[in-house]
């Protein structure tokens, strides 16, 4: 099985630009690029200009006109490199990529470096059109170049970014402000129908938005949606903005005084209510939100705040991206800031962003009531605000759907709660996102909301917020393979939690610890962590969790060699969980129970277990307990001869774990699929694939399976005639295997040693 090509073709363009005009040298020179296509190397092309100047609207409205050459897809970030806030991350700009590229959360790497290869070997052998909008310098975009290949990069920045010019051979485009045709049809184009202006009070429109497409563009919708004033009235009123403008800065720069003087001129003709809204929308954590983040934050109802959107969509001073999201231009959350500063009290700010922080906490809380399968943390019903309004979700699928579309709002909110001193959102809310970061493995959002959330419970003395933020910290380094940290963080919580009496919490702490150990084979520590929180759970009548350690303990049992007595816990529990109806933890422990029947030579109960848990799987159509399912299946099918079938379980097992992201899965399946091509006398792919299985254990540090893996690896060569190979992969197995006391490592152990003498060469002495 080769490396699987993702079938995602990422169409990422915002919207073409409506009544797009001019600019028909600035489209051939970028037509061009198309044509000069033969270096075999990724193109990049800066467009540089002012602000306000329409670099954007450029770069997405030839992106439009040129994406049928570019059939595997076109990818769009906005950079925010001169956002009022925190610029994207080139980091957070490329998992945005690899995940609409088709790799899972899951499989992306932390690592920045890591992630700019990986992106380049997607892109590698595709037709690509990547468009970095907003950039402010060269270390913000070096990273998110394709490297070889037939991609083209278009960059859009008010910096030159020579930097990419001298060293990546980037060309570079420089736009100006229109021409004063090009101001005046675009004037007319967008006044057209709604009024008859002079030419010449037209003109003196255009000079006085100093021809920036921007300003013009907001200067036209003001005149279009007052079509019985006549035109030279709402030029007096603009003069008189800009008189005012010349009176309180100090500034010598024509451009940027004419955006603030349309700006203004235009603000001031708002509606009350919607220039409060306006206003108050520059306080929102990022540029980008939703009908009901604005409605928090206005303290309205959806209904009468979707009302004031449209007028400033109209005005031009918000953009619609979809029937209830909204995003700001960079330039006007600027001045939406200023004007909140000027206009407001602090007391008035202080409370809209309150509101807004409750909205996304609230809401949270209600994405973690579908999600959590054990033991969660819920706000408080004392803590829970009445006015904040938050979304409720019926299904599962709306749930994660809202979190999708509110990650990077979540996490700023977090960012902003910490920065303003609200130490009480700033860890309830990754305390309640929990199961959403775990189950939906966003590691790195988890990480850093977590690391801030920890910093801010800590500053005020809340150890509660301290105890739930290291479990947090803890599960995110389990999935990430950093046991050590996980442990560390795990026990951390344990006397808080011990301190605050939470003894549920303490038990599924507890059962955490032991999952880490169990994770990297240490049979015997695991058994103390779920021994106890079984009989924390028992002592305080907390009957789903002790069913869940009693099941993970009956595991490991297993690996101790303890097959009966885990049969006889995994059996108990899976019977506990059909009784409960708990369908996803019935199929789990039937799993688990059919390698037990296996390992006691009980063939047929363990075909009947494992057959029954693969239905399970399926018929609740959860892709993570088939895959994991597949393979005790596969052993199974193995074991009792059905080579072909056992195969066909592994690769699929594989595929499926590729696709989630569970790089240490797909990797045991498949080096199980290599042990079935050995039994087939198809030595060949089970070098291959054993190979495979090996550099990703290596890679996520798990020595264990690691150790496996080369003995199989060198039983194959060894088969082959290859015994010197054979000899080496035994002795790089043979020091990992040391490490581990349990009675597969001491048995495999001994195998290898003899294997070793048998091959001619003397095993060091232990």
């Amino acid at each position: 099985m080769g490396e699987e090509r993702s079938a995602l073709t990422p169409r990422q363009l915002p919207g073409d630009v409506h009544g797009f005009v001019n600019r028909t040298a600035d489209l051939d020179r970028l037509d061009q690029l198309l044509a000069d296509d033969e270096s075999g190397s990724a193109r990049v092309c800066v467009i540089a200009g002012t602000a306000g100047v329409g670099k954007t609207s450029l770069a997405v409205h030839w992106a439009h006109r040129a994406r049928a050459r570019f059939p595997d897809g076109q990818l769009y970030v906005n950079l925010r490199g001169y956002d009022p806030g925190a610029p994207i991350s080139p980091a957070r700009a490329l998992e945005g990529f690899l995940e609409a590229l088709g790799m899972p959360p899951k499989a992306i790497p932390l690592d920045l470096d890591a992630r700019a290869a990986a992106f380049r070997s997607l892109l590698a052998d595709r037709r690509v059109l990547v468009v970095l909008d907003n950039a402010a310098t060269v270390g913000q975009v070096r990273p998110l170049l394709p490297g070889a290949g037939q991609c083209l990069t278009l960059i859009t920045s008010r910096s030159r970014l020579s930097g990419l010019v001298a060293r990546d051979g980037a060309q570079r485009l420089t736009l100006d402000v229109f021409d004063e045709p090009a101001a005046l049809e675009l004037l007319r184009g967008t006044t057209a129908g709604y009024r008859a202006d002079e030419a010449q009070d037209i003109a003196e429109l255009a000079r006085l938005c100093a021809r920036l497409p921007l300003a013009l563009r907001v200067a036209a919708e003001r005149a279009a949606a007052r079509p019985r004033v006549p035109l030279g009235a709402l030029i007096d009123d603009l003069r008189d903005e800009s008189s005012l403008w010349d009176a309180l800065s100090s500034e010598d720069d024509e451009e940027a005084d004419a955006v603030r003087t349309v700006f203004a001129w235009s603000y001031r003709a708002l509606p009350a209510e919607a220039a409060r809204l306006f206003r108050l929308l520059g306080l929102h954590p990022t540029p980008e939100f939703s009908l009901h983040a604005a409605a928090a934050i206005a303290g309205l109802p959806p209904g009468p705040t979707r009302r004031q959107l449209d007028v400033l969509v109209g005005a031009h001073l918000l953009a619609q991206t979809a029937s209830d999201r909204y995003q700001f231009h960079d330039l006007l959350r600027a001045y939406a800031i200023d004007q909140t500063t000027q206009l407001d009290t602090e007391e008035a700010r202080r409370a809209a962003l309150g509101r807004v922080l409750d909205w996304y906490l609230h809401t949270a809380d209600a994405l973690a009531e579908v999600l959590g399968r054990q033991w969660i943390w819920r706000i408080p019903p004392e803590e829970r605000n009445a006015s904040a309004r938050p979304l409720h979700f019926a299904e599962l699928s709306e749930g994660t759907e809202w979190f999708a579309a509110e990650r990077k709002n979540l996490l700023a909110s977090v960012r902003v709660a910490s920065e303003s001193g609200r130490a009480l959102i700033a860890w309830q809310l990754p305390a309640v996102l929990m199961p959403a970061y775990t189950t939906l493995s966003q590691l790195e959002d988890l990480f850093e909301a977590g690391c801030l959330g920890l910093e801010a419970a800590r500053r005020s003395n809340e150890l509660r917020g301290e105890a739930l933020l290291l479990v947090l910290l803890g599960m995110g380094c389990r999935q990430s393979h950093r046991r050590d940290e996980a442990i560390a963080h795990h026990r951390g919580a344990l006397p808080l939690l011990r301190r605050l009496g939470d003894r549920e919490a303490e038990a599924f702490v507890l059962n955490l610890l032991g999952l880490v150990h169990l994770d990297s084979h240490r049979f015997d520590e695991a058994r103390l962590g779920f021994q106890d929180s079984v009989s924390l759970c028992e002592e305080i009548g907390y009957a789903e969790g002790a069913r869940i350690a009693r099941s993970n303990l009956g595991t490991a049992l297993l690996g101790l060699g303890l097959a009966d007595e885990a049969i006889a816990l995994l059996r108990g529990a899976a019977e506990e969980a059909r009784q409960a109806g708990n369908t996803y933890s019935h199929g789990n422990d039937l799993a688990d129970l059919s390698l037990a029947y296996l390992e006691s030579g009980r063939l047929e109960e363990a075909q009947r277990a494992s057959s029954t848990a693969l239905e399970i799987a399926r018929s609740i159509g959860y892709a993570v307990l088939e895959a994991w399912v597949l393979i005790r299946h596969g052993r199974v099918q193995q074991a009792s001869g059905q080579l072909d079938e056992a195969l066909v379980s592994f690769q699929r097992s594989a595929v499926i774990h590729r696709r989630i992201g569970d790089r240490g899965r797909e990797a045991e399946a498949l080096d199980a699929a290599g042990t079935v091509y050995a039994e087939l006398g198809r030595e060949d792919e089970a070098v291959h694939f054993h190979r495979q299985a090996i550099a990703t254990f290596r890679a996520i540090g798990d020595e264990w399976q690691t150790a496996v893996g080369l003995h199989h690896l060198a039983s194959v060569l060894n088969a082959l005639g290859e015994n010197e190979k054979a000899r080496a992969a035994w002795r790089e197995a043979l020091p990992l295997l040391a490490e581990f006391h349990h009675p597969k490592a001491v048995t495999l152990r001994a195998f290898v040693e003899r294997s070793l003498s048998e091959t001619g060469e003397r095993p060091a002495p232990s």
